[in-house]
């Protein structure tokens, strides 16, 4: 562990790659490797959906509980919080990959950003799901002639058929530029805040770009923006012990009274109560 003012781990692919293969691994939850059942607040620079056959217990995933119930799909971007909780016995399929592994035109976007990071399947998706785990991990093991690219497609049909599955808004599906504005805003709000600045990143309009962002997740560019920041001050305050106004300051805040008055604008509590709610909540534990 870090000191008491160090960011969450980040943890790294920590899993055997293939010669040739840019990071990809499937497999067992012990297959992959210890950090797939971290019982500490943690995150990753990688990808990676989990799929639950069975076990109890809670998986938490940026703060929010989420049931273990067999037939589960969790979706986790880099960067996002997860540990667990109370855990018991849990089995499944570990995916993970890096952002490079993607096909350079998926499709739509991956499906780990707006809505919920869980997908409970049943009957006919549940099958078909499992299938497409199936043949990738066979195509993973066999690793014949052209098999890099055969499970960058296995990888685009499930991402893409689960996409549809839990689309926030089914009736207008996440455009590209939507997406790759999240994704920025992901990686660098800490540094930009401008809406305007997004959009000429992504080459539209500001205007243009609030009504993609608007029809793809029913909030604007500046409320992803709010909601982002505040995530990282939930992080922040749940896993360290810098105060209230060295959180303001690590998030550019320039007057932490003002940091205070956004906190609860955006989460309903102040930061000194989300600390404690979610420490007693889920015993988490102080860096040293």
């Amino acid at each position: 562990m870090g000191r008491s003012d160090q960011p969450l781990p980040l943890h790294e692919i920590e899993v055997p790659v293939p010669s040739g293969l840019s990071p990809f691994a499937i497999g067992t939850f012990d297959e992959i490797g210890s950090f797939t059942r971290a019982r500490f607040p943690h995150r990753h620079d990688f990808y990676e959906i989990l799929y639950l056959t069975g076990g109890e217990g809670v998986h938490v995933v940026d703060f929010e509980p989420y049931p273990i119930v067999p037939g589960t799909l969790f979706f986790l971007a880099p960067g996002q919080v997860h540990f667990w909780r109370e855990t018991e016995q849990v089995r499944g399929r570990v995916l993970v990959f890096a952002e490079e592994f993607l096909l350079d035109q998926p499709g739509g976007p991956p499906p780990f950003t707006g809505g919920s990071p869980e997908l409970r399947l049943t009957g006919d998706h549940r099958g078909l799901v499992e299938g497409i785990f199936d043949d990738m991990a066979r195509e993973y093991r066999a690793r014949a002639s052209g098999y890099a690219t055969m499970l960058q497609a296995y990888l685009h049909i499930l991402l893409v058929r689960t996409q549809r599955l839990r689309q926030v808004r089914p009736e207008a599906p996440m455009s590209s530029i939507a997406w790759q504005f999240i994704r920025l805003v992901d990686k660098h709000v800490l540094a930009e805040r401008s809406v305007t600045a997004y959009a000429e990143r992504v080459g539209v309009t500001a205007g243009h770009l609030t009504d993609l962002v608007r029809a793809a997740t029913g909030r604007t560019p500046g409320a992803v923006i709010r909601a982002a920041l505040a995530l990282e001050a939930k992080r922040l305050l749940a896993r360290t012990e810098l105060s209230a106004a060295q959180i303001a300051h690590r998030l550019s805040f320039e007057d932490p009274s003002y940091f205070g008055r956004f906190f609860k604008r955006e989460t309903g509590m102040s930061p000194g109560d989300f600390r404690r709610e979610v420490r007693e909540k889920y015993q988490i534990a102080r860096e040293r």
